[in-house]
């Protein structure tokens, strides 16, 4: 016990700062305020699009004659292309947004000279002579530029702003006047660069700064994130971390979550075309199906465990995790730092990964549609049919949730053999033993 108590301090004491410096990094916890200021919009444009594309037939069937044409469908999608297809357009400016305050710099300034940026590096379209922007291109597809884009005119704009280049202007005038004259220059040099950016680009190279993020970093991160190997490796570490004690939600979605959000785009997009999804790995996915882990082992406790402790813990652990919230399981069993528990729950995810991942590449269940991009809360076998639009996705998940119980069963046994032996113990050695 005392070696694993060692090795776990060690390890902590290791990873612990390591994680804790990358959790309250601030380009980091701005990308991930800029992925959760977006995800209520995909939800919403879920909604229409469920409606609209719904798995079962005979529901879009009644609604078409109900109305006597199927332009229903039509108006819905107005919604989807107010929300998800405008991701790269929220994620602009929620990021500039976020990294405006914590860099303590005019917040509304340097969204809208993020904004500017942004649109000057987006491709137009030439029609007869016109220039047009294909508003496709202020879908996910953007969210890397988006990105890096509200980043660096951010930070410039601070830079200029500390530099003192600002227009000055009486102290007599009020802050609503003065303000916005002392943002013309920094806003102007800003423009300036991403100008010079874009026409070095166009005019020197031939191409355009979303081609260019695509390719030399949007394509790898996809393609490692996009990959088995990629997903098992992402489930494992983030349960290491949670294992420590450490959110590893917080920081691995952080990285993750932009490049899940674009191979779901992709899905989506190609569900509305008519065509078949091909991205196995999405943000659907991770949600839905590589996440089931630590459900199995409360089932385990509630169907196996003897002892009065574990038996009272199902009972409220069980309750929140019909909702996916499993703090009262990691805290209140608890898992973490739990050194018989180590190989479940640091593991589980990564093999339920590999099985889900199996079933969708030999065609046993569909590939999520990406109309469906629910909220992690959603209930299991509920987010399985809808995310696939099919009742093959909730048997998945059944399977998922069986597969998981059975590798905490026994490591649950242990624990719990552990507790009755401790209950049944006369109140005087107990107490003495807990003093120990």
């Amino acid at each position: 016990m005392k070696n694993n108590q060692s090795f776990s301090e060690k390890f902590e004491s290791v990873l612990g700062p390591l994680a804790m410096k990358i959790s309250q990094n601030m380009y980091i916890t701005s990308i991930r305020d800029a992925m959760l200021a977006y995800m209520p919009f995909t939800f919403i444009g879920s909604i229409a699009l469920i409606i609209a594309f719904f798995p079962v037939p005979q529901v879009t069937e009644f609604i078409t004659n109900l109305f006597g044409s199927d332009a229903w469908v039509g108006y819905l999608l107005y919604i989807n292309g107010a929300t998800i297809a405008i991701g790269g357009l929220i994620v602009v400016l929620s990021m500039a947004k976020s990294l405006a305050e914590k860099i303590d710099t005019n917040i509304l300034q340097a969204i809208l000279t993020s904004l500017v940026s942004f649109y000057l590096l987006l491709p137009l379209t030439n029609i007869d002579g016109v220039s047009y922007l294909d508003v496709s291109l202020l879908s996910a597809q953007s969210i890397f530029l988006a990105l890096l884009t509200s980043m660096l005119a951010t930070i410039l704009y601070k830079k200029i702003e500390e530099r003192g280049i600002t227009i000055k202007m009486p102290d007599s005038v009020p802050p609503a006047v003065s303000g916005p004259f002392e943002s013309v220059i920094p806003s102007l040099i800003v423009i300036v660069v991403f100008f010079v950016l874009r026409v070095v680009l166009e005019a020197g190279f031939q191409t355009d700064a979303l081609t260019v993020i695509d390719k030399f970093l949007g394509a790898p991160l996809t393609m490692v994130g996009g990959s088995l190997i990629g997903m098992v490796f992402v489930k494992v570490f983030e349960q290491l971390l949670w294992f420590f004690g450490i959110h590893g939600g917080s920081i691995v979605n952080a990285a993750m979550d932009p490049i899940h959000q674009v191979l779901e785009d992709q899905n989506r997009t190609a569900s509305i075309a008519g065509d078949l999804p091909t991205n196995i790995i999405s943000l659907s996915f991770k949600n839905h199906f590589a996440s089931i882990g630590v459900v199995g082992a409360v089932i385990a406790i509630v169907i196996i465990s003897k002892s009065k402790r574990y038996r009272e813990m199902g009972k409220i652990a069980m309750v929140p995790y019909i909702f996916n919230i499993g703090e009262p399981a990691l805290f209140g069993i608890p898992l973490l730092l739990n050194p018989t528990y180590f190989i479940p729950f640091v593991f589980t995810n990564g093999i339920v990964t590999v099985i889900a991942y199996g079933a969708f590449a030999l065609g046993l269940v569909p590939v999520p549609t990406g109309f469906a991009q629910l909220p992690w809360t959603t209930p299991l076998l509920i987010s399985g049919y809808f995310v696939t639009g099919s009742i093959r996705g909730s048997l998945l998940q059944l399977v998922l949730i069986a597969v998981a119980t059975l590798i905490w069963i026994p490591f649950v046994k242990i624990e719990d053999k552990k507790l009755v032996e401790q209950e049944n113990q006369p109140i005087d050695e107990n107490i003495e033993t807990q003093e120990v």
